[in-house]
Parts: structure tokens; sequence; C-alpha cells
């Protein structure tokens, strides 16, 4: 048979290079920091003494992001460091519009200086940077361009994610990472550790500037996870990982903090990010048709017939049964309104013991199906759209991995499905499954995955998953979804 691999269309080679300045960000504090307790908005805003500041809402949030990481590494700086106090940084902090620079062709007099705009002016438009030449941090504010557009659909808490990023950087650069002549990726990824050690103490109500905000966690990652790279057109081309990859670093830094981010053994790690490996599946954008998602027959050698996912669920889990003696019925998949047992009365996907069958509607399942976020800029003037709505097919390919996970619950251990345990563990089967069919290049496995769909299923992780339309919550968050899903994917069906 020939291979199915699903995906979303890729993106263009300018998005591309606008999160790699986006994700080369930040550094550590400088500046008096302003220290404050209470509820979201109690701490007084920050003054940093921002080269170009004004009084917009994105500078304001910007500089209350930056004191309480600053605030943050202060603390776990020398627990990495034998003890050594945090050096601040040396350059300064600049703002600029870079919609103005586009259309003049120019930089202020005042931002000038910073060097890595002396070296290459418009590389900050629709970025925010760290920039290793002088040790400073700028951004382009802009309301029309892309940090200020992402916090005005995402939330504050994605600006202090971005820049807990940043400031990942420049704890590497202080503590010689950048020496070692490492891969993009690697040190991007430890900067995305660092980013949830601070997000740790965020979710807990210790960052000042954002305390009472934590149920808008979940908003942020799916900002950060629209921030991802493009699909690579080659293997060089690869940088700061997909969105994935970049989502599995936060949640180890969550779970496992500072000292881990910056341990000896984090670049020992795999990464998923690669190029589409067909022109084929680049041409049809790595997404099956919809029609064929929803297609629970086999795939036939000639492209006719069923899409694959179903069959391969079957074989995967007919397999794992078989690994610890126990029996597989296979589940069906049938259309209806709403599922014989929903999880709420809105459902319309789900899966039912009784029938051993996942349920799904036609028109719920076209929602899951054209469900990825993703951006557009306008190449004259760096304005960003945030479009909606893309095709992922594997983001409806995951709900029904999800509903065969709990078929799994239910055949072969007999445990409750209607409950936040339910839920997790079949989002670790989901992630445990992924990583099976998560192969590259060309081979003999007759479904695996095209580059782009962990980024589908870690969105519908986030959105669909929990919704009321779906599963519902039960208890759980995005970010409790994210985490289970990495922890199946990362370590197998044994850890779940």
């Amino acid at each position: 048979m020939p291979e199915v691999r699903m995906g979303p269309r890729p993106l263009s080679r300018a998005r591309s290079l606008v999160v790699l300045c986006l994700t080369l960000v930040l550094t550590a504090g400088c500046a008096q920091v302003v220290d404050g307790t209470g509820t979201a908005g109690s701490a007084a805003d920050a003054k940093l003494g921002v080269i170009g500041v004004t009084d917009s809402d994105f500078d304001r949030v910007t500089q209350n992001a930056l004191a309480d990481v600053t605030a943050f590494w202060k603390q776990q700086y020398p627990r990495i460091a034998n003890g050594k106090a945090l050096p601040p940084l040396t350059g300064g902090l600049y703002s600029v519009d870079g919609l103005q620079l586009l259309a003049t062709g120019q930089v202020p007099s005042e931002v000038a200086k910073e060097e890595c705009v002396q070296k290459q002016p418009k590389f900050i438009v629709d970025n925010g940077a760290y920039c290793r030449l002088d040790d400073s941090i700028i951004w382009d504010r802009s309301p029309e361009h892309l940090l200020p557009q992402l916090q005005k659909k995402y939330g504050d808490l994605l600006v202090a994610l971005i820049f807990a990023h940043e400031f990942g950087h420049a704890i590497s650069q202080r503590r010689g990472v950048f020496d070692r002549n490492l891969p993009t990726i690697d040190t991007e990824s430890q900067a995305d550790c660092a980013a949830g050690a601070f997000a740790a103490t965020l979710l807990k109500g210790q960052a000042p500037h954002f305390r009472g905000m934590q149920n808008q966690f979940d908003r942020a990652l799916e900002g950060f996870l629209n921030a991802r790279d493009s699909t690579p057109a080659d293997p060089s081309d690869i940088s700061h990982g997909n969105g994935f990859d970049r989502l599995s670093a936060i949640a180890e830094g969550i779970d496992k903090g500072a000292t881990y981010c910056y341990s000896s053994g984090y670049f020992d790690r795999t990464f998923t990010e690669r190029p589409f490996a067909t022109d084929a599946d680049l041409a049809q954008n790595g997404n099956e048709p919809l029609q064929q998602v929803l297609d629970a027959s086999p795939s036939n050698a000639d492209g006719t017939g069923g899409g694959g996912l179903q069959p391969d669920l079957t074989r995967f889990w007919k397999a794992a049964a078989k690994s610890i003696n126990k029996s597989w019925t296979d589940v069906r998949i049938a259309e209806a309104a709403h599922p014989k047992c929903g999880a709420t009365s809105t459902s319309e996907f789900g899966y039912c013991p009784d029938d051993n069958t996942v349920y799904y509607s036609s028109a719920f399942a076209r929602t899951a199906y054209y469900s990825l976020p993703d951006i557009a800029i306008d190449q004259q003037t760096g304005n960003v759209r945030l479009l909606v709505n893309q095709p992922a097919d594997f983001a409806l390919g995951t709900l029904f991995a999800v509903g065969w996970g709990l078929a799994v619950r239910h055949q072969l251990f007999k445990r409750s499905l209607d409950d936040r345990a339910a839920l997790l563990a079949a989002a670790c089967y989901t992630g445990a499954y992924a990583k099976d069919i998560n192969v590259e290049g060309n081979n003999s496995r007759p479904f695996t995955l095209s580059p782009p769909d962990l980024d589908e299923a870690s969105s519908a992780m986030l959105t669909l998953v929990g919704s009321n339309q779906a599963f519902g919550a039960r208890g759980t968050t995005g970010l409790d979804r994210i985490q289970a899903f990495v922890k199946g994917y990362g370590g197998g069906l044994s850890v779940c």
C-alpha cells in the first residue's frame, strides 16, 4: 500500500524568518524591578528605562514580563552557576515601531546604536530579539505587527512566555552555551525549557504582574504553538523546533525546573521537526481529504479506499493487547448527531463502551479538521493577520486516537471512562501511538505522520479534546493534556 501521511500545509518562508528572530530573542534582566503583590494588575507597572518606549499596552506588558522574569532568575541563577549572582544586561532595552521603520527606511536615532539594528535594520520588523553583539533586547511594538497581534488574541501571558524564552537565551549566553557551537534547535529548546521553568512560578501565582491570571495559561500555550516554525525545506533549515518540540520543552521546564534546563544532560534529546519526505506529500500540503479521515476502510495501493487511520489504530492496539496476553475487539466508528453516551449534553464526539463505537457528527468532524491557527504577514507593511480554521487532518485524527484510548481503558483494564484519570490516560496513549507512527523518510509502514502532524495533535490536545463538543475537560486543563501526550510520546505505553 502507498504510504499515507497526514499534516497541514506548510507555512511561508517569510513566516519562518519571523519566528527565527522571535525565538532568538530575549535576555536576562537589567534596570529596576518593581515588586508587587495581590491579584492581576495590582503590582505597579515596571519602569525599566526602555529606549524608545511608549505608553502602549504592549510596551507596558513587555516591561512587566521582563521585570518578573528577571526577578525569577535572580533567585534561580545562583543554583545553576555555583552560587554566582545573575549578571545584568550590559546593553539596553529598545522598543521600535517596525511599521515606521519600513515606511521611512530609517531607524530612530535613539535606537540606532543597538548593534543588531546597525548591522541589519529591518531584522526587527515583526520580531523581538536578544542581540548577542551588545547584550541588548529589542522588539517591534507596532500594533498591527506580530507580537502585539499575538498578545491581542492570546493574552498577556503569551508575552510573558515569549520574554521568558528570551531570558533563557541570556542565561545560555552567561553560561557559555553558545560557545559550544550547538545546533540552533538545541539552544532554542533550552530557552523554551527556561520559559517553562518560569511558567511554573507563574502558575503558582508567584509572578507579581501576572497574579490571578493562571486560568489564561492555556491561551498562552495556544499562542506559543502559533509561533511555531514552518516545516523546514531541508534539514539545514531546522531551527527552533515545531510546535510539539517547543511545547514539550515548556512542559519539561514546568515539571523539572530551571536546574534541569541547564543541566549537562539537557541536550541528550530527540527532536521531531523535519522536512517533508516526498514532493508528493509537500504538494498535497500533507493533508488527507476530510472524507478519507472519516473512511474507516483500509487504504488501497492505488490510492482508493479509506485514509488508513482507523485500521492503523486497530493494528497498534491489537499488538499492544497481545503483548500483555489480552484480546482486543476492534472499535467501530459511526456518524451520529450526538454519541449515545456523550460526556456532555452538547457532545458531538465520543466513545461508547456498550457498543464499542466512536461516534462523531459530520459538523464537528469538519470543525476539527479545519481547526489549526496560522499567521500571514504582509511583506510590504509587516502587518499580520492571524488565520483560523486551517486544514489539520491529524487534529481530527487525534480525536479518534483519544477515542481508541478510552476503549483501551474499558477493554483491557476495566477502568473508569468519565473522569480526569481516563482522559489523561487516553491522551498519554495517543502520545505513545503518535510516536509509533512518526517515522522519517521512506519506509514500509502503511501509515505514518507528516512532519507537521504533531503540531496538529498538540493543537487538538489544547483545544478540541477537552471541549464540550468532544470529550469534555473532566477536570483537566490544556496543559494537563499536553503533558500527558508528551509523557506518552516520550515514554511509551508503560508510562501511561
